[in-house]
């Protein structure tokens, strides 16, 4: 039971970080309605699956290799931030009605989410880190650790379904011209998220360490 509640637990605090994903969540609930902003969650999450997978069956070939394709990462992550921040900034600035949001196919939104958790290396460091310090330190088994992160899952998906309905709910409270300006705001949250990505110079060891402050 102790698992189940700190992978929650910990679940929902990834959710709470503030990253990219915490405010494309938000923008896009109340541009396009919650179940859009669902669909990035549902990216996210097979995100966070494939980087999960890959920290527990390829620990040390992720850990060591990792550092090798650092710049192209960044310069990824860097494109990626850049061209999606420049699309937010350059969007409408009016509230969608839900029934009128076929636009765009939902495998968009499932691909946004998904993109914005792959091109961050902060996210793989930070599942990586956490893998580590439950083998290395609590001496976890490979049934503990499916136990403990399908929770995380379960967390962290229940908390950005809260924050989608949420901020489906108070969109009719909020002007055009306050969404123009939050998508201008989050557009440039973006933007320099990735220029801060590119120009880190943070050691991979030390980002990882403080994954597992969480968990202490």
């Amino acid at each position: 039971m102790n698992i189940i509640i700190q992978g929650i637990f910990t679940g929902i605090i990834l959710t709470l970080s503030f990253g990219a994903g915490f405010f494309a969540l938000i923008q896009t609930s109340i541009t396009k309605g919650y179940k859009k902003g669902l669909l990035i969650a549902v990216g996210a999450i097979i995100g966070d699956a494939l980087f999960i997978g890959a920290s527990v069956f390829a620990t040390s070939f992720v850990k060591d290799e990792l550092p090798a394709y650092s710049k192209i990462i960044k310069l990824v992550a860097l494109v990626a931030f850049l061209v999606l921040g420049i699309r937010t900034i350059l969007k409408s600035s009016k509230v969608q009605n839900p029934n009128e949001q076929g636009r765009r196919p939902n495998y968009f939104y499932i691909s946004k989410g998904f993109i914005l958790n792959m091109v961050n290396p902060l996210v793989l460091l930070t599942w990586l880190g956490i893998t580590i310090y439950l083998e290395s330190t609590l001496k976890y088994s490979i049934g503990e650790l499916f136990l403990y992160f399908s929770s995380v899952m379960i967390g962290t998906f229940s908390s950005q379904m809260a924050i989608c309905v949420s901020s489906h709910k108070i969109k009719r409270f909020l002007s055009d011209l306050f969404i123009h300006r939050m998508n201008i705001v989050v557009g440039a949250l973006f933007i320099a998220i990735g220029i801060a990505l590119f120009f880190s110079n943070a050691d991979p060891s030390s980002e990882m360490e403080r994954a597992t402050e969480m968990l202490k």
